[in-house]
């Protein structure tokens, strides 16, 4: 375990262990964002690109007016028989462009619960290196860091549980 730390710890990261007689040990490894690599699923709302990471993407399905009209106005969308919750990014991010006619969902799975979040375009996998966000950009909930895209667009990545947990804080809990 020493290597583990001294290597760790050359990165600039940490390591934690905490130890319970009886029940067992948690080993906690912190590394620096700037050194993430993730697959993501690169979305796009209005002219805005985001990153979706794929540990939590369970499956993209369309949603279309239809769809919204049978909801009669609740956050929900059913999926194979069953009721998926969803957050319109568009409005978590305060983006007022058009909506377009046929959107897609991408239905994530964070501790056992399903959740949607709503995007207008879903443009494929994407391998991402993660970049810390500046003082400013900390406090927004729900991002994790930004990455560049190849063509010099900035793209951030979406915190799946934070943004869920979030949106259930600020009383939407009853839409989620």
């Amino acid at each position: 375990m020493d290597v583990v730390k001294k290597n760790i710890m050359a990165l600039r990261g940490t390591v934690d262990i905490k130890s319970k007689k009886g029940v067992g040990s948690t080993i906690t490894l912190k590394l620096p964002l700037t050194l993430a690599i993730i697959d993501g699923l690169l979305v796009k709302i209005s002219d805005d690109f985001y990153v979706i990471p794929l540990s939590v993407v369970h499956e993209c399905v369309e949603l279309t007016r239809e769809d919204i009209k049978n909801s009669h106005g609740r956050h929900i969308s059913y999926v194979r028989g069953a009721i998926v919750p969803y957050i319109r990014l568009r409005e978590y991010f305060m983006i007022d462009t058009p909506v377009p006619d046929v959107e897609q969902i991408v239905i994530t799975e964070v501790e056992d619960h399903r959740v949607g979040f709503v995007v207008d375009y879903v443009i494929g996998e994407h391998q991402t290196v993660i970049k810390s966000l500046g003082r400013l950009y900390k406090t927004i909930e729900g991002v994790s860091g930004a990455t560049i895209l190849g063509d010099g667009t900035v793209a951030l990545i979406v915190d799946a549980p934070k943004l869920i947990s979030a949106v259930k804080l600020d009383g939407v809990e009853a839409v989620i």
